[in-house]
């Protein structure tokens, strides 16, 4: 029994090995890495940073969006002493619709109405257990509700959930025109988490925000099949960013330490490099480091007290 098991799994491994070189080679068929059009929104630092500089490195045409346009500026710069045939620099929020609008007519422009690879990386996080953010605070038997906390706690769901979540559709809309144009293989990447996954505590908002972001993407894929749109989804653990220190729950009213270990935590290149690779494979769902695969797979009923111990909390 355990024979045909192994077996079995050598069987399967195979043919997923093959199946991704085949898709690799496929889309690199299509796509040569130089000159690949490739509009990131979310670049100014952090993964989507060292994503820019990485398709730079293989001559890629760039338009990098993000808010702060003197860091564009300097990375589109970078971008082009790296070898890129030209990078953009494109100054705008993704919240903003109005905004948005600009910015894609005028990619679409720099690119002449069509794109091969569109990456949203922009985002934000909580860090703080839900009951802390909304103030209500249990002494005893007496609960003590904080009404001035619990609308910060409002304010902050709602930053959380337009950046993560309706700014990646309402972005999406935008796009889809440009990436109906190509005549080649266009991919649509989006970065979510491990946490678009699986829950843990002290990131409540920002995981409802990441399982939309799949719900919606899931779905998303399947209807783009008939125009050959890949829609990817990457799902990173902890990655080594200032993401953490701008979380939308880190208000005045919080004075405990940001949770969470962030031991074995990812470098942004290290993720942009699996990123650009699951794009030229088109990849569905990516996880990184790829032992998550196992720990979803093999031990979901694990994952619970995994992550209860990853942000371990004093008790009250």
């Amino acid at each position: 029994m355990h024979r045909a098991l192994l077996s079995l799994g050598v069987v399967v491994l195979t043919a997923y090995l093959l199946a991704r070189k085949k898709r690799n080679q496929g889309r690199l068929r299509h796509v040569p890495a130089q000159g690949e059009k490739v509009l990131i929104f979310g670049c100014s630092s952090g993964i989507g940073k060292a994503l820019a500089l990485t398709y730079a490195q293989r001559g890629a045409k760039l338009v990098l969006v993000a808010r702060r346009q003197a860091l564009l500026t300097t990375l589109a710069e970078e971008c082009q002493s790296l070898g890129a045939v030209f990078a953009w620099g494109l100054a705008g929020d993704v919240t903003d619709v109005a905004s948005m609008e600009k910015v894609v007519k005028e990619a679409s422009v720099r690119f002449e109405g069509m794109v091969d690879t569109v990456v949203y990386c922009a985002g934000a996080i909580s860090v703080r257990p839900f009951m802390d953010s909304s103030g209500i605070k249990v002494s005893g038997k007496q609960v003590v509700v904080d009404k001035e906390q619990g609308q910060e706690a409002d304010r902050a769901l709602h930053a959380i959930t337009t950046i993560n979540y309706f700014a990646a559709v309402h972005t999406t809309r935008l796009v889809l025109p440009m990436l109906l144009a190509s005549s080649g293989q266009p991919n649509l990447m989006v970065i979510s988490s491990m946490a678009g996954k699986v829950g843990a505590p002290t990131r409540a908002m920002y995981s409802g925000s990441k399982h939309a972001v799949h719900g919606f993407f899931d779905s998303l894929r399947v209807e783009m099949v008939p125009f050959n749109i890949h829609v990817g989804l990457v799902c990173p653990g902890t990655v080594d960013t200032e993401l953490r220190q701008s979380a939308v729950d880190l208000g005045s009213g919080s004075s405990s330490e940001i949770a969470g270990t962030t031991k074995g935590k990812l470098s942004p290149q290290a993720v942009a490099d699996r990123i650009l690779l699951a794009s030229d494979r088109r990849e569905r769902e990516v996880y990184i480091p790829s032992y998550y695969y196992w720990a979803l797979w093999v031990a979901r009923s694990w994952i619970d007290a995994l992550a209860q111990r990853k942000y371990r909390q004093k008790d009250s």
